[in-house]
């Protein structure tokens, strides 16, 4: 199952992805089915988002489900998994920490036209990376993200920067210096959370 999820197959529906939604639809359990049908119909927003999460994070065919979406082929549904996998992230990484070196992966290839995508992803990425070597890894795709030119997107970096580097003395420098640029050259959104990242680093032990 986890080699669906490469960089080879990323953004192309093949016949290994269709075969395994066919597999959903037949009978993986009646949340999966339901995190399809929520990714492919009707309006999106904040509310529809959070509901879609909280059905799907109890189920592991549901995340392997929305995990499935977010490498498959429909911009949209791309977009509205990522979103999904955010708010499930927010309350708890461990459903989809697993998956934190696919998510990774697919971080560094997705399109830069897809900014939403990316914008929901690196929070993702910087939540579930669990090992020195991911947070590491994470750390360097915040890089690259934190020069952007989506608004959004750098957003997402300045904050996973810095949760990143919470956890791992390594990346504290760097994370340190995209705040103080956010704080000092970003917009307004940009230094909203560069505040809260400098508050979550000085509250961090410097030390682990």
């Amino acid at each position: 199952m986890r080699g669906l999820f490469s960089l080879r197959g990323m953004l192309v529906v093949g016949e290994e992805i269709l075969r395994l939604w066919a597999a959903i639809l037949r009978g993986m359990g009646s949340p999966a089915v339901k995190v399809i049908r929520e990714l492919s119909v009707g309006r999106w927003g904040l509310t529809r988002a959070r509901a879609v999460a909280r059905q799907a994070e109890g189920s592991r065919s549901a995340v392997r489900a929305l995990v499935t979406a977010l490498f498959g082929a429909k911009v949209e549904e791309r977009k509205r998994a990522a979103d999904v996998a955010r708010r499930i992230t927010e309350v708890s990484a461990e459903p989809l920490r697993s998956f934190a070196d696919e998510l990774m992966g697919l971080l560094g290839e997705i399109a830069v036209e897809e900014s939403r995508t990316r914008w929901h992803l690196g929070l993702v990425v910087a939540r579930v990376a669990h090992t020195p070597e991911q947070r590491r890894r994470a750390g360097r795709l915040m890089e690259l993200l934190a020069q952007d030119e989506s608004n959004v997107v750098r957003c997402s970096a300045v904050e996973g920067f810095a949760l990143l580097a919470c956890d791992e003395p390594e990346l504290r420098d760097v994370a340190e210096e995209v705040v103080m640029q956010a704080l000092q050259e970003g917009s307004e959104a940009e230094r909203c959370r560069a505040r809260e990242g400098r508050r979550r680093l000085d509250a961090a032990p410097k030390n682990m």
